[in-house]
């Protein structure tokens, strides 16, 4: 946990603290702006406060209210990143949605997506606030959320959280849609930290279970009656292939079923 606000004993201090964390924890940024705020800034915004750590206003708000929000339960959630905090900061049920991340170790892509099939909503449409298909089954370019980076609010491209500048920028939609990474992990192309994708550690028996329950809640939500009856028109090959994958797994889910 940081503690900005109980070492920090000037503004200079509190200012110094939030220059070297820029490019290392979102998290100290955003508690130092609030101690900022409510310490020094007299009648002063996050304006001045990103002026004097060299960081755009938006910025600045945007790490000060996920502190404000969740700094004091992100323990809470160790296997969450900021950017998870970041995009549920708005959220009315944010401490279900965080807590269903953090039980499989979803990534930001996956909550948003599990939190859209919990409020019945057609995946196949972008969401109001994201400006792909999640769901579209095409390759396009996307912004990949890393530890450290926030919404591309002003085009800025914070650091990974270790200082060092990544492109988020991937040629596949795979993460950022419902075509999860633990099944698809070679399409993944931003490094997690420079290690290679031969290296990422296979997901536990538990994670797999909890990863296929949430894939078949949405998609199950996804099978209206109308998409049901839409099937007669695929293409022969597509029945027989959505066909075979149904009934070989519920040959391989026989064991658990009974």
């Amino acid at each position: 946990m940081s503690t900005a606000h109980a070492t920090a004993s000037s503004e200079q201090e509190l200012i110094s603290i939030a220059q070297e964390a820029v490019s290392q924890c979102n998290w100290t940024v955003g508690e130092c702006a609030a101690q900022w705020t409510v310490k020094f800034a007299k009648g002063r915004t996050d304006a001045d406060f990103a002026n004097l750590v060299h960081l755009s206003p938006d910025q600045v708000y945007q790490r000060r209210r996920v502190w404000e929000t969740f700094g004091d339960v992100r323990g809470q959630y160790p296997h969450l990143k900021w950017s998870h905090f970041y995009s549920a900061v708005a959220w009315d049920d944010a401490a279900e949605c965080l807590q269903w991340a953090d039980e499989i170790q979803a990534t930001v892509a996956e909550m948003k997506a599990w939190r859209r099939a919990q409020r019945g909503e057609d995946l196949s449409l972008p969401a109001d606030d994201e400006p792909y298909m999640l769901l579209a089954g095409e390759s396009v370019a996307v912004r990949m959320p890393i530890d450290g980076e926030e919404a591309p609010f002003d085009g800025a491209v914070p650091g990974n959280g270790s200082g060092v500048q990544t492109d988020p920028t991937a040629s596949s939609f795979a993460r950022e849609t419902g075509d999860y990474a633990p099944f698809n992990a070679g399409a993944v192309t931003v490094p997690d930290k420079a290690s290679s994708l031969d290296e990422r550690v296979p997901p536990s028996a538990e994670q797999i279970f909890k990863r296929l329950t949430s894939t078949c809640e949405k998609f199950s939500a996804l099978l209206s009656d109308e998409v049901i009856s839409e099937f007669q028109y695929l293409d022969g090959k597509s029945q027989r292939r959505l066909v075979k994958a149904f009934e070989t797994l519920m040959e391989k889910m026989q064991p658990i079923a009974g």
